[in-house]
C-alpha cells in the first residue's frame, strides 16, 4: 500500500496535535501538513496538491471548513474531505459537500482508523482501474461495474436520475431498478452531461428527457417529477436554476 498523505486543519493547536498523533500512529499515514484556517488550507493545496485526505474542522476563523470545502471542490482535486467538529448539526451540510466522512470531537482512535481503512480500500480499487460501481463509457452505452457483474446501459433510454446516498456513493435510478455506484456525482456529471443529463442540485443529476412534470415553488426554486419515479420529488436549487431554465427554454 502506498503512503497516505494527510492534511490536518483546525484553529485549535491542541486539537491539531491530538489528531496528528492519532494519524501518525497508523502505519502508512504521513502528516503532509497542518493549517489553522480555511485560507491556509487552500494556500497549502495550491503548492502541495497530492494530499489524499483532509481532516477539516468546521468552525474556524477567517474561512470556516464548509466555505473551504466549496472552494476545494472547485479546484477538482482527488482528495477526500473528513469534516471534524464538536457539533452534529453540520452533518447535512457536510455531506451535501460530498464529504468522505464526518467525525465528532473528542476524536476516537478506532473511528479514525476506520476512516483510514476505508480510504485505503478506495485507493486500492482506484489503482486497479475499476471501482465497484464505477462508470465507463463508449459511444452508445455506459458500463456500471457492480460488485458481481457489469451492467451495460444506454443512458438516454435507461437512466432516469442519479442521487447521492453517501459521500462516496451514488444511486442510479434506471428503468430496470436502482444500481449503487462508488463514483461521486461530480465524476458522473462530467461523463453524462454531454449525453443529455443535468445537475439540478448538489445531490441530484437528472435525465432531461425523463422529466415528467415541473412544479414552481414559492421560494423561486423548482421541483421535478421524473418518469417511473413519480413519488420522489427532485429539487432544482437556486445555484442551478437559471442554467436549467435556459436549457429547457422555460
Amino acid at each position: 500500500m502506498e503512503e497516505i498523505n494527510a492534511l490536518v486543519a483546525d484553529d485549535e493547536l491542541p486539537a491539531r496535535g491530538e489528531l496528528k498523533y492519532e494519524l501518525a500512529s497508523i502505519p502508512g499515514v504521513r502528516i503532509a501538513g497542518e493549517c489553522a484556517n480555511g485560507k491556509e488550507v487552500l494556500a497549502f493545496l495550491k503548492v502541495h496538491p497530492n494530499v489524499d485526505i483532509l481532516f477539516l474542522d468546521i468552525e474556524m476563523p477567517m474561512m470556516n471548513g464548509l466555505e473551504c470545502a466549496e472552494k476545494i471542490l472547485a479546484m477538482d482535486l482527488p482528495l477526500k474531505i473528513v469534516f471534524a467538529t464538536g457539533y452534529s448539526q453540520f452533518a447535512l451540510q457536510a455531506f451535501e459537500l460530498e464529504a468522505f466522512d464526518y467525525i465528532l470531537k473528542p476524536y476516537s482512535e478506532q473511528r479514525i482508523r476506520r476512516i483510514i481503512e476505508r480510504l485505503e480500500d478506495s485507493l486500492t480499487l482506484r489503482r486497479q482501474h475499476m471501482v465497484p460501481g464505477e462508470v465507463t463509457a463508449n459511444s452508445q452505452k455506459i458500463a456500471i461495474q457492480t460488485r458481481d457483474k457489469t451492467l451495460m446501459i444506454s443512458p438516454a433510454q435507461e437512466i432516469v436520475l442519479i442521487s447521492t446516498e453517501k459521500s462516496d456513493r451514488s444511486l442510479f435510478y434506471t428503468t430496470n431498478g436502482i444500481v449503487e455506484s462508488r463514483m461521486t456525482l461530480r465524476d458522473i456529471e462530467s461523463l453524462l452531461t454531454p449525453l443529455g443529463f443535468f445537475r439540478t442540485h448538489k445531490g441530484f443529476i437528472v435525465n432531461l428527457s425523463m422529466i415528467h412534470e415541473i412544479e414552481p415553488q414559492d421560494n423561486g426554486t423548482l421541483l421535478l417529477t421524473m418518469t417511473r419515479y413519480e413519488k420522489q420529488k427532485i429539487p432544482v436549487s437556486r445555484h442551478y436554476i437559471k442554467a436549467f431554465k435556459d436549457i429547457l427554454h422555460i
